[in-house]
């Protein structure tokens, strides 16, 4: 039997950016949703994202990251927030 070298996934990390409309409701939501953050977690990146005008909320293989960015994206439309979210390699 032949063995495969299974190659390494490129990893991304997803960076939610701060706006003067989404809300801080929202955000903790998103984070804990799509992002699988505890409660305590998600309200201290939501504040470090409101402070700092942005913060990474995770790192993914990038398909994953560039899915859980457009679910987050979408919903966000869908409430009319102008939510964004950027997937950059990490190296």
């Amino acid at each position: 039997m032949k063995m495969h070298q299974i190659p390494t996934p490129t990893m991304s990390q997803v960076t939610m950016l701060n706006d003067s409309i989404t809300t801080a409701e929202f955000m903790v939501s998103a984070l804990r949703d799509f992002f699988d953050k505890p409660l305590e977690e998600a309200q201290k990146l939501m504040l470090s994202i409101h402070r700092d005008g942005d913060g990474v909320c995770g790192v993914y293989p990038y398909e994953i990251a560039i899915y859980k960015a457009v679910c987050v994206r979408d919903k966000a439309r869908a409430l009319r927030f102008p939510l964004r979210l950027m997937v950059q390699e990490v190296k």
